[in-house]
């Protein structure tokens, strides 16, 4: 995305890339497994980038700045020569259970939490790069450094391998969040070599300029400042304005994520603490973390959606569209049809590498409408879970809570939030989401801004979302059943996970 300094967005492009889930011939490992090809995040920036500048009708000299933020944690391997030495596992990869095991075992999970504010979980990349150590000993003997998904192509457009304190504090484990620094002497004890860790620095930090090879890819100007970045959940919050401490926000992207931008250092166990974007010399973020959901519409979408897919194609109708359509027919509560939404394991609060999705109470009066509704009210169900641990904490939330991305662009899904919450909800209308943070955090680390709360007065919330009492009352009864299914087949999850690896 190219943006002008007053907040206009003058060119835009899109790129999607797959997910590699199935193990091949060898990989028998326990743990799911997700990767990308690092040269995918490459080429993606690259030509959303060309197309940007060109959609834009922008002279490259012109452009002050550059961004870039990503999915977080990945864990991709580089050489001397700065090249990829396999696929990045990213964060929903699980294949880091036993090294998870051995640290809390060694470590302590306790310690672990004291340094860094998050638990441990093959979830954050520290745990991937133990695994790598483990598992392909010559890849990681050759590893120069280790980056993230966003490191990764802004390494391609400096030549520099490093990362920023958001990314850092994904990472995880061995980074000290407080004084945002990584703790060598407990990186030695997990065996690990502190200067394959990249150098960490503030989000809105110039760390370098677009080099000659990379000006040519991109089509931008050589020498272009490009500061360190962030998060992609980090950067939507900027979008839509939360910069403050008390801001609340959910992106529902891939995952589900429900952020609360706090200043004190003070911490939520089972919750993820991710250093914020805006001020990330002093801001915190607390967040609730789904690993799916835009992604169980999206699979719903992938692997059922054949008709609605060919319909956009041949229309120009989007099949997310489509798929709505379908699923407003059903009543609140889905006749009884409830989703456990771990498709791919779960993050917080119950940090399962085995959890997998259930679909309760299905029967044969049950349509698709059923299942695309249940998946997002199963999505909601997760938020309620995590919603409820932060209330407890005592952690101060403003409202409306701010929806943005993917899954907040159906007004059915914004009511379903609503509900199940039981708090207002509002979307972020004239938010173009992470891009729009990412342009924001380059002004700032070029001085074109003072500081993020310009960004306030570009946010306009609309579509509103007021919890309906009726509603409420019903999913309170549904959600009941839900917090005691996965206690009812936690034991079976792993069960299941030996079963498949034998």
């Amino acid at each position: 995305m190219v943006m002008s300094v007053d907040g206009e967005v003058l060119g835009t492009h899109y790129i999607e890339y797959p997910l590699i889930t199935k193990k091949g011939p060898g990989e028998n490992y326990p743990g799911a497994k997700a990767e990308h090809d690092p040269e995918w995040y490459w080429n993606a920036v690259a030509d959303t980038i060309q197309v940007s500048i060109r959609n834009a009708k922008a002279n490259p000299r012109d452009i002050k700045g550059v961004s870039i933020s990503a999915l977080s944690p990945a864990c991709i391997l580089v050489d001397q020569d700065l090249r990829p030495l396999q696929n990045a596992h990213i964060w929903m990869d699980r294949r880091a259970t036993a090294e998870c095991d051995w640290i809390r075992q060694h470590v302590g999970e306790e310690r672990v939490f004291n340094l860094s504010a998050n638990p441990v979980d093959p979830y954050y990349a520290t745990a991937k790069l133990m695994w790598e150590r483990n598992n392909r000993p010559d890849l990681y003997r050759n590893t120069y450094k280790f980056q993230t998904a966003a490191d990764y192509p802004c390494m391609k457009l400096t030549g520099k391998p490093v990362t920023d304190f958001s990314n850092a504090s994904l990472i995880g484990i061995a980074f000290d969040i407080v004084n945002r620094r990584w703790d060598k002497d407990l990186i030695e004890e997990l065996g690990l070599d502190p200067d394959k860790f990249p150098e960490a620095y503030a989000c809105d930090e110039v760390i370098g300029e677009v080099t000659r090879e990379a000006a040519e890819r991109t089509g931008l100007a050589p020498g272009t400042p490009v500061v360190a970045g962030t998060v992609d959940c980090n950067a939507a919050w900027v979008a839509g304005g939360a910069v403050a401490s008390g801001s609340t926000q959910l992106v529902m992207g891939t995952a589900g994520v429900l952020g609360v931008v706090h200043d004190e250092p003070k911490f939520t166990k089972d919750m993820i603490t991710i250093v914020h974007t805006a001020d990330s010399r002093r801001l915190y973020t607390t967040l609730a973390a789904l690993v799916s959901c835009g992604a169980l519409v999206r699979y719903f979408r992938d692997t059922f959606g054949h008709l609605e897919m060919a319909a956009q194609q041949m229309a120009g109708v989007n099949a997310y569209d489509l798929i709505n359509e379908e699923a407003k027919h059903v009543p609140p509560g889905s006749a009884g049809l409830i989703t456990l939404p771990y498709f791919m394991g779960e993050r917080t609060p119950i940090w399962d590498t085995h959890a997998r999705g259930v679909l309760f109470g299905l029967s044969l009066d049950h349509g698709r409408g059923h299942v695309i509704r249940s998946l997002m009210e199963g999505a909601g169900f997760g938020l309620l879970h995590n919603f409820e641990l932060m209330q407890a904490s005592g952690i101060k939330m403003d409202l409306p809570i701010i929806l943005s991305e993917g899954g907040a662009n159906s007004a059915m899904w914004r009511q379903i939030i609503a509900d199940i919450l039981n708090v207002e909800c509002a979307l972020a209308v004239s938010s173009k989401g992470a891009p729009v943070g990412n342009a924001v955090v380059a002004g700032v680390g070029v001085g074109i801004y003072k500081n993020y709360e310009v960004v306030r007065d570009w946010v306009q919330l609309d579509a509103h979302a007021t919890p309906n009492t009726d509603n409420h009352a019903r999913y309170r009864k549904l959600y009941a059943i839900y917090r005691d299914l996965y206690p009812a087949v936690k034991d079976l999850y792993t069960r299941l996970a030996a079963a498949i690896q034998e």
